[in-house]
C-alpha cells in the first residue's frame, strides 16, 4: 500500500502523508528473515542466506534501471499518460503478485 500511496500522491502533502503507510514495510526484513531460517536446518543456514543475498544482489542490479525506465517513460514528451508515479505503482503491482507467492511458500508441510 505504501508504493500506491506514493505513485497515486497529487502533491508533495499526500506523499508525505504516505510514509507512514510504508514505514511499516521495514517490519516485513526481519519477519520473512525469521520464517526463513526457521524453515531450514542450521547446516542449510548458509544456503539460504547466500540465496536471499543473491536475489537482493539481483534486485539491486534490475530494479534501477527497471523502474527509472518506466519512471522515463511516463514523464517524457512522448509519453501518452503523464504518470510521474507510475515507478511506485509499478513497485505496488510487484508486490501485490509477491504476496500469493510468499503466502504459498510460507505454508507448512502439513497444510500442502
Amino acid at each position: 500500500m505504501g508504493f500506491a500511496a506514493y505513485g497515486l500522491s497529487p502533491t508533495a502533502g499526500w506523499f508525505f502523508a504516505g510514509i507512514p503507510i510504508f514505514s511499516l514495510m521495514g517490519l516485513y526484513g526481519p519477519s520473512a528473515q525469521g520464517i526463513m531460517t526457521r524453515r531450514v536446518s542450521p547446516s542449510e543456514q548458509g544456503q539460504l542466506q547466500g540465496a536471499n543475498a543473491s536475489i537482493m544482489g539481483m534486485a539491486g542490479l534490475v530494479g534501477p534501471g527497471l523502474f527509472t525506465q518506466v519512471f522515463a517513460a511516463f514523464i517524457g514528451k512522448q509519453a501518452n499518460w503523464h504518470l510521474p508515479g507510475a515507478a511506485f505503482l509499478l513497485a505496488s503491482l510487484l508486490m501485490i503478485v509477491a504476496i500469493p507467492l510468499a503466502l504459498r511458500a510460507t505454508r507448512t508441510q502439513e497444510a500442502t
